[in-house]
């Protein structure tokens, strides 16, 4: 519900993790436009235009590492060039399905 009154969006929030590891953390982003993500100040993704649904996207491997259990920081700055303006981004963890 925070206006948006520049062509800059600059977001961070700090998390927990549990003290068992991630297997395969994803972002779940949506956003509009060009955004980059930082993760304990190592940059995890950069995303080109935008989204019209929230869409699964690959972290680096450096950012992966960064991970820790306890306090954890995600950090983002959205660019605005033109049209609507939204930014939604989430952590997820892509559980291995191990059923036979």
């Amino acid at each position: 519900g925070t206006e948006w009154k520049s062509k800059d969006l600059w977001v961070r929030r700090t998390f927990e993790l549990p003290a068992d590891s991630l297997s395969a953390p994803r972002l779940l982003l949506h956003h509009d436009e060009d955004a980059e993500v930082y993760i304990n100040g190592v940059l995890a993704a950069a995303v080109k235009g935008y989204s019209t649904r929230p869409m699964l996207v690959t972290i680096s491997e450096a950012a992966s590492k960064s991970l820790q259990p306890g306090t954890n920081s995600i950090a983002i700055h959205c660019r605005q060039t033109t049209g609507g303006q939204y930014l939604d981004a989430g952590l997820i963890d892509i559980v291995p399905n191990t059923s036979p």
